[in-house]
């Protein structure tokens, strides 16, 4: 990521954040009783907006 957009820093613990955010969507998912296949759109639309432009 640095090499493609180097006025885009990326902070050392934006990886972790992302692997958390998705744990938690699937954590509150299931807390409410939701099952996990109907996660899988709310997961990919989440996961495509955490990946580095």
């Amino acid at each position: 990521m640095a090499e493609r957009r180097p006025d885009r820093p990326v902070p050392p613990m934006a990886g972790t954040a992302a692997v958390g955010a998705v744990v938690h969507l699937l954590a509150t998912a299931l807390e409410e009783g939701r099952d996990l296949p109907s996660m899988s759109g709310v997961l990919a639309d989440s996961s495509y907006r955490l990946l580095p432009a």
